[in-house]
């Protein structure tokens, strides 16, 4: 009576031919991650928020910018200021009965909203104060005097393929959600 191998031709083919597809299914997972991790990368905005200073003419900007390569929608916006939580855009912030502001001009603002998609490569200023000598240097005051009482302020906001980041005044960079 003949014993049946277990090894024979055929089923080392077939088992080849099984771990052959199995490697392949695995590289197929490992690439498709790959592919949507760079895709993400592809559209990733990056917000920062930065204050422009121009004596000559006499202005300070206080700018939204998209370093990123993608657009960046805004989700959300909360200022913070002497504990108290204020949801709303800079202008508008600026322009409640906490502050007396008769001295400094708001030269031009623009709000800066929930659903806001802001370009790659492109800025907006949010608000632009100052005016001739003397409204400059109060402007300054009023600015320096924003910063002793806690000023702050949370931007979230979110790529197209809803990664969200959040920028505040007291970090650097920007805080992946």
């Amino acid at each position: 009576m003949a014993r049946n191998k277990f090894w024979t031709p055929d089923r080392i083919v077939t088992l080849t031919a099984i771990f052959i597809s199995l490697f392949t299914l695995i590289v197929f997972a490992r690439q498709t991650s790959i592919i949507e991790k760079q895709s993400r990368l592809s559209v990733m905005p990056y917000l920062i928020m930065e204050t422009g200073y121009n004596p000559d003419e006499d202005f300070i900007t206080l700018t939204l910018n998209n370093y990123g390569v993608g657009p960046a929608i805004i989700e959300e916006i909360k200022i913070f200021y002497k504990g108290k939580t204020y949801e709303m855009d800079f202008a508008d912030f600026l322009r409640t009965d906490i502050f007396q502001t008769d001295s400094v001009a708001v030269l031009a603002s623009a709000s800066i909203d929930a659903g806001l998609a802001i370009p790659a490569g492109a800025e907006r200023m949010a608000i632009k104060f100052g005016g001739s000598g003397d409204r400059y240097i109060k402007t300054e005051k009023f600015l320096r005097k924003l910063e002793r009482n806690e000023f702050d302020y949370e931007i979230i906001y979110s790529s197209i393929y809803d990664d969200t980041w959040r920028i505040k005044k007291s970090e650097d960079i920007p805080e992946e959600l």
